[in-house]
């Protein structure tokens, strides 16, 4: 189970089915410290709540809440969906690429489309599920990238958990990783309220590729605190040049 659970889904995204109190109810049951509600960008039909970001306070004190977006990559150029408006009150984005983005294309050609986008938005803070083969990436090319700017890579349990990544593909994201001392984020990606906190199918992983803790930014309550909190001076830099 992890301690912080930075990809979790409400019923604001097209497809998650909870509410946040339900959400935010069962990470106070399950003993997380803390988690994170990313809903998707408008590109993939998220409905993002504006009460949500400026209003919204978590009635748990036992649980932290960080308020965050899934965005998604709009074109070659590294546009993202980001809404500029609520990036004061935003404590995390994530950035993946989906559906938008047609299949079918090579391995360069992806890697590319990550890597315009963190150059075009230094608010990215993590990138979600860099192994979904449906999308292939240089692992070692992106990490590379990915350490320069302080970005964390996604270990993502439902990716593994529901056979969309498979275990040796993973394997050699995680070397390439842990040979580039690029961070990581273990993530659960909840749709469905019984996945929140999960990391069953990739702590092994962890395990036998020796991944070292110290790059592991959810592996403490913590250490998450202070991956975010680093992380929001980027937010606060690109607010300037807005």
């Amino acid at each position: 189970m992890l301690p912080v659970d930075l990809h979790v889904h409400s019923l604001f995204s097209n497809c998650g089915l909870h509410t946040i109190l339900e959400l935010l109810s069962q990470a106070k049951l399950l003993g997380l410290e803390a988690i994170a509600i990313t809903d998707h960008g408008k590109t993939l039909g998220g409905r993002l709540n504006e009460v949500f970001f400026k209003r919204f306070i978590c009635p748990y004190d036992e649980v932290r809440l960080y308020k965050g977006i899934e965005c998604n990559i709009l074109n070659e150029q590294g546009e993202i969906d980001i809404i500029k408006s609520l990036l004061p009150f935003i404590d995390i984005v994530l950035l993946g690429i989906h559906p938008n983005t047609p299949r079918g294309n090579s391995e360069e050609y992806y890697t590319s489309l990550l890597i315009s986008a963190m150059q075009k938005n230094p608010c990215i803070d993590i990138i979600t599920h860099p192994n979904d083969t449906a999308y292939p990436v240089d692992y070692a090319v992106l990490a590379r990238e990915a350490k320069l700017r302080g970005i964390a890579l996604e270990l993502n349990n439902s990716r593994i958990r529901y056979n969309k990544s498979n275990v040796e593909d993973t394997c050699n994201f995680l070397n390439a990783c842990k040979s580039e001392g690029c961070s990581v984020a273990v993530c659960s990606d909840t749709h469905a309220i019984h996945e929140l906190g999960g990391d069953e199918s990739v702590a092994p992983l962890l395990e036998k590729t020796c991944f070292p803790s110290e790059l592991i930014v959810t592996r403490s309550a913590s250490q998450t605190l202070q991956f975010i909190e680093n992380r929001l001076v980027n937010k606060k830099d690109q607010l300037k040049i807005l």
